[in-house]
């Protein structure tokens, strides 16, 4: 798919970070769009921003961990929009701290937002998008903590590697009906989902909520743009790829883990523990 305009793009958690560049880059190209978000005032602010560039776009508060709020959004999409060509399944959230800590209310908020969501999106968008006849192409934006496994993020990690092994699944079956999958994989980008994440330890120097706050700082200075992301997104979609590895340091990460998983065992063990002192 190299010809946007006119198709109608759905992104998921579109109101603020990679999300709004997703839909921005997309409308860059003449698309028109199927907006969500919990946040309600971000989607309208998105929403403007698409208006002053001429692009048509509907907008709904959805929390994508509600089954039920994701097939409403879905057939509310097709009422108004008549079709789909690209669905991005974008939401997500944030969830840190050693496995000991996390509570099941921590594990069922963030499996609810980052893997149940996507699942939700695909439920119900893609059958109808099968329907349809004409191909077209999923995005799931997982993480490169869905190739590498990352100390501290046992909760964060289990969520994106399942939405990266569903998408790469699920491309082998959407293939039959000329509908591409993507996973999408960046590493660390500044977006607002640090400012949203659950820090569930703490160290000897440092308390949760000071854990937290260094980890924002972190993303704030050396995270990359997310419209780094969104270019991305759209040359994967254009060129039907399966699993993208956004920056260098996720491709680094990800061949050094699939070479040699022992040595990889042991300098992310060291990493750990140096993380550890630092905070």
């Amino acid at each position: 798919m190299d010809d946007f305009n006119g198709k109608v793009v759905v992104v998921t958690g579109a109101a603020s970070g990679i999300g709004r560049e997703i839909a921005l880059a997309f409308a860059r190209r003449g698309a028109r769009f199927s907006l969500c978000d919990v946040d309600g005032e971000g989607l309208s602010r998105v929403r403007d921003e698409l208006a002053s560039m001429v692009c048509e776009a509907y907008t709904e508060v959805v929390d994508v961990s509600q089954a039920w709020q994701v097939e409403e959004f879905c057939d509310n999409t097709y009422r108004q929009m008549g079709r789909v060509d690209v669905l991005c399944n974008n939401a997500g959230v944030g969830c840190g701290g050693k496995f000991e800590e996390h509570s099941l209310d921590d594990w069922k908020w963030i499996m609810g937002v980052n893997l149940w969501g996507v699942i939700h999106g695909c439920h119900f968008f893609y059958p109808r998008m099968i329907e349809q006849g004409d191909g077209g192409h999923i995005v799931n934006v997982a993480s490169g903590a869905g190739l590498i496994p990352l100390p501290a993020m046992t909760a964060y990690c289990c969520t994106k590697y399942g939405v990266t092994g569903f998408s790469e699944t699920l491309r082998a079956e959407a293939a039959a009906h000329g509908i591409g999958v993507t996973a999408i994989c960046p590493g660390f980008v500044s977006t607002n989902i640090t400012k949203t994440m659950r820090s569930c330890s703490g160290t000897e120097r440092s308390s949760s909520e000071e854990v937290a706050a260094k980890v924002e700082r972190f993303f704030m200075r050396c995270g990359y743009a997310p419209e780094r992301v969104a270019d991305a997104t759209v040359r994967a979609v254009e060129k039907n790829r399966a699993v993208v590895a956004v920056d260098a340091g996720t491709h680094l990460g990800d061949l050094a883990h699939r070479l040699s998983r022992g040595l990889f065992d042991i300098l992310v063990s060291r990493w750990a523990r140096m993380m550890d002192r630092w905070l």
